[in-house]
């Protein structure tokens, strides 16, 4: 079956698509971006853009709301993606988890520096006190902004320098952890056009010293100016703020295991007053925490509300059409795919040697440092972690993934309803000659892995084996594209589509596929791109982050006639599982991840579950879906097989 291989080697990308995160700003100017130079060489010709007046009061971009020790909320009078990106990034309990503690190997150094002796060249002053220049003028969060603006211009310049502030390590180079942050920062429009930045920089806790402030020795040119002022005045309306919002969530997922709370936007949420558009949960650390974000403008009323529930209840009663069901109960590919299995990953020298290597690469990383560059990719530590695992189904009952399987399958065997498991390899199983040097390119460098696979299968599991499919994948890169993307935890164009050629082969197998309606070649594909900020840098020590800008990334977006295609209630199939389901498909450009490719080749409609927060949880969400399971004929459960060792979200019970 080649749906969709036979298009991908048609790919001729024309068109460019921004990350969700630049969502606001597909309306200004596309003048281009001059170079950023040292404030006293800005030209003068440059075009003078003028900000909003402002006010002499300082402003306060959202208020604060402790409701308990774990949950905050975050009320933003006006939904700009300036205010809500504020609201997200700044003294995000969230990010802070684990930072406030000295680190082991902290001498005390900054503790006892004079503050004329700080070392930051890249600041044009220092001073204790906040400016003047800045008063009355609206904090911004550094880091979404900076992918902004080299998403519109090209230019990494401002994201560059704020690294270099972050990075100074006063003489300690053996602490990874920052020193200081960042906390705020304001943009000052010149009479030349050009831009200036202040920044106020926090010490970390442990330091104890105050903030200070400083002005960058860096103005912005070109069209800046008015990127920023779309940046700080440009509203969302609700749909653009949850899009906001789950991509907010899906970039935090992999090391803070950040995921959106099912909630209905505008309704209560801990107290009738407080009413979120949406709720983050986090637990970065083994403690489960939320922040909520609420605008006036999206809060439904009481009369609202109930409108809405009786509308969605009507809705839940009427839209769903159940169908008939029987299981496909033939084993032969289950079989199939066992015997292929058999001895096809053994445990040897070469392995042996793989593993010692990379066991001493992590041992040298500092214990906090989540991810690490090596030839042209970045790598993460939990994935690599995966690879030393030992016995999969020998952890304890909160983690061994296996009973929990068995446990929905007979769940969804009562119900008529078909389960296939399909766990995505992690990028460091199919790329090993790349993480450790010498390693054979055909070398299954993951017995453990591999034999869990065999031991799903053995137990009575429908298992996708997608792991030959990837491994073939990568004879066809390209660099600097490949299969799986160099900054990221999740596959490229190339692999999804490997991966999606052998679902769809597997989906259309099934008994039922014919009786089940499907009318292949009614989608329509359209190639394009999308610019993602890979979701390891952040993850990086802070002098390597501005090595590693986002990625251009050839795609593909499926739409059912002029709209862009989603599956709704009546889909015959559910894809349900962690951000491999989501990416591609509910951000970045969307409606082209697995679940429309897979409708886009099998003629099926497709319905997403998608859990950031990791593939262990997904499943309870599907236990509240009992209405949508009517029309079910197939579950796909994919997610990352690094879950399925030592997950920090636990596989507990049904």
């Amino acid at each position: 079956m080649k749906f969709l291989e036979s298009r991908y080697k048609k790919i001729s990308v024309a068109v460019s698509v921004l990350a969700a995160l630049t969502w606001t700003l597909s309306s200004c100017a596309s003048s281009k971006q001059e170079p950023e130079t040292a404030q006293t060489n800005v030209a003068a010709e440059s075009r003078p853009q003028a900000l909003p007046p402002q006010p002499s009061t300082p402003v306060t971009v959202f208020e604060m709301k402790f409701l308990s020790a774990d949950k905050q909320l975050r009320v933003v009078n006006k939904p700009t993606l300036a205010a809500l990106d504020f609201a997200a990034y700044f003294n995000n309990p969230i990010r802070l988890a684990g930072k406030e503690e000295k680190p082991e190997n902290y001498t005390g150094k900054m503790a006892s520096a004079k503050l004329t002796e700080y070392p930051f060249p890249m600041l044009d002053s220092i001073q204790e006190y906040e400016p003047a220049a800045i008063e009355g003028r609206q904090p911004l969060a550094w880091e979404p902004l900076a992918k902004i603006l080299y998403a519109q211009t090209g230019n990494d310049s401002l994201g560059s320098v704020l690294n270099a502030v972050e990075a100074v390590k006063w003489d300690e180079p053996d602490v990874f952890r920052a020193f200081q942050t960042v906390s705020r920062m304001w943009g000052v429009p010149l009479s030349d056009g050009s831009v200036e930045w202040w920044v106020e920089v926090m010490p970390a806790h442990w330091t104890g010293r105050s903030a200070f402030y400083g002005k960058l020795k860096l103005a912005s040119r070109g069209e800046t100016a008015e990127i920023l002022n779309y940046y700080l005045t440009g509203e969302m309306n609700i749909d653009d703020a949850m899009n906001w919002a789950r991509t907010l969530s899906s970039y935090w997922y992999p090391t803070l295991n950040t995921d959106l709370e099912p909630h209905t936007a505008g309704a209560p949420w801990e107290g009738d007053a407080n009413r979120p558009f949406a709720v983050m949960r986090g637990n970065p650390m083994g403690t489960p925490m939320w922040i909520a974000f609420e605008v006036p403008a999206f809060r439904l009323s009481d009369e609202a509300l109930r409108a809405k529930r009786t509308a969605d209840s009507l809705a839940e009663a009427g839209e769903v059409v159940p169908v008939n069901r029987t299981l496909d109960t033939n084993s032969a590919f289950r079989l199939e795919t066992l015997a292929s299995l058999e001895g096809s990953c053994p445990e040897n020298a070469a392995t042996k040697k793989f593993r010692d290597v990379l066991a001493k690469k992590l041992k040298k990383l500092p214990k906090e440092q989540n991810a690490w560059a090596d030839g042209d990719m970045l790598w993460f530590r939990r994935n690599a972690n995966y690879l030393l695992a030992d016995k999969i189904t020998k952890q304890d009952s909160l983690h061994n993934p296996l009973p929990r399987l068995l446990e929905l399958k007979k769940y969804l065997d009562s119900l008529n309803v078909q389960l296939l498991v399909v766990p995505v390899p992690v990028k460091e199983e199919i790329y090993g000659e790349r993480l450790v040097n010498g390693t054979a390119a055909d070398l299954c460098v993951n017995p453990a892995g591999r034999e869990f696979t065999r031991e799903m299968l053995a137990a009575g599991l429908d298992v996708l084996d997608l792991y030959p499919a990837l491994m073939a994948a990568k004879s066809g890169d390209e660099p600097p594209h490949y299969s799986y993307q160099r900054y990221d935890t999740h596959w490229a164009l190339p692999g999804m589509l490997a991966a999606m050629e052998l679902l769809a082969s597997r989906v259309t197998q099934y008994s039922w596929y014919a009786e089940s309606g499907a009318q292949p070649g009614s989608l329509n594909m359209q190639e394009t791109q999308t610019l993602r900020e890979g979701d390891l840098v952040a993850h990086l020590p802070d002098a390597e982050k501005s090595k590693y800008p986002a990625d251009t990334l050839p795609v593909m977006k499926i739409f059912k006639g002029t709209e862009a295609y989603k599956g709704g209630k009546n889909s015959p199939i559910l894809l349900m599982g962690d951000s491999f389901t989501g990416v591609f498909e509910s951000v970045d450009q969307k409606s082209g991840g697995p679940g429309s490719l897979l409708a886009y080749a099998t003629g099926l409609d497709v319905q997403v579950l998608t859990s950031w927060g990791g593939g262990p949880g997904v499943y309870h969400r599907m236990m509240k879906m009992k209405k949508d399971m009517q029309s079910k004929r197939l579950v796909i459960y994919m997610m990352t097989a690094r879950d399925f060792w030592q997950s920090p979200m636990e596989w507990d019970g049904l």
